[in-house]
């Protein structure tokens, strides 16, 4: 079991899965000062991994979980801990709670999308539909929820100051070595790329200090890196509007791979993929596909409704 004290009272806990690449990539975080937090959970495969760290810490209480959404890799394992803290207030997108109180839609779509990977994961389990709270008029304990959809529409980012846990809202992060660090888009299908920009505009505006993210770590300079982020986006879009442009035949696995070899060498916060152990590059060639599969989506719209 690892167990990181990244800052005073914040401790974040890798959920290593049993897949290639998989470590130091998805994690959750635990708050521990006057009240007790958890942001996500991950997800069923590994829930006995973030009790342990609970137990660690002489966690015995906590007084909320916030999920940031409800993709199975953050919020997979809610209902099997809620079985472990039956008082906890669970705290999501309100279009959250019917899918959390019957998962069978969010299993079959996770199978559908990421096949091994989910079965990996590990299923949905329902979580108590009295224990589910709207993210939007929870105002206790200091935390303030921001609606943050883009990476999906039920996304939602939490301030406590000065941490902003902004799940997938500022893209994906690691860190490398010093002021080196990977950044990329987590735009899958359907992506607006609009509402992404207004949401890390929102983020902005509540002048965060630290950003934690869901994948993964923290960064010192939030403000930076969402704006950081924001130009990456439009820097991703211009490139990929200009593939488009150039090879019509945008559904092909030919056209990501140009679009992909391109972004590699354009994007300056792709830079670290090179140095990526082979097993991590495999996992992060399959998301910034999928990324780039987002953005072509969303300009094929434009293009269709001028």
């Amino acid at each position: 079991m690892k167990l990181f004290e990244i800052a005073p009272k914040l401790y974040l806990v890798p959920l290593d899965q049993d897949l290639p690449g998989f470590t130091s990539f998805i994690g959750s975080w635990i708050y521990k000062g006057k009240k007790t937090f958890l942001v996500d959970v991950g997800p069923a495969a590994t829930i006995a991994v973030l009790v342990k760290s609970l137990e660690a810490l002489e966690v015995r209480h906590l007084d909320a979980i916030f999920l940031t959404h409800i993709h199975i890799d953050h919020a997979g394992g809610i209902g099997d801990l809620s079985l472990l803290f039956p008082d906890t207030p669970i705290v999501c997108h309100e279009t959250g709670i019917r899918h959390l109180t019957d998962p069978s839609r969010l299993w079959e779509g996770s199978l559908k999308t990421l096949g091994h990977t989910a079965r990996v994961y590990g299923p949905f389990r329902p979580a108590p539909p009295n224990l589910l709270h709207e993210a939007s008029r929870f105002q206790e304990h200091e935390i303030v929820p921001i609606m943050t959809p883009g990476h999906a529409p039920h996304h939602v980012s939490y301030l406590l100051s000065p941490y902003l846990f902004a799940g997938e809202a500022g893209g994906v992060f690691i860190d490398i070595s010093g002021d080196n660090f990977y950044l990329r888009p987590a735009t899958p299908p359907r992506f607006f790329l609009e509402t992404s920009i207004e949401s890390i505009d929102a983020l902005i505006a509540t002048k965060p200090s630290m950003i934690c993210y869901g994948h993964f770590g923290m960064n010192e300079d939030a403000v930076g890196m969402l704006k950081t982020h924001q130009k990456q986006l439009l820097l991703w879009k211009n490139n990929i509007e200009d593939e488009m442009i150039r090879f019509r035949q945008t559904n092909t696995e030919d056209f990501i791979d140009r679009c992909l070899h391109r972004l590699l060498k354009e994007d300056p916060h792709l830079k670290g993929f090179a140095h990526m152990d082979e097993a991590v590059q495999e996992r992060e060639r399959g998301f910034l596909q999928n990324s780039i599969k987002g953005f072509t989506g969303y300009l094929q719209t434009v293009a269709d409704n001028p």
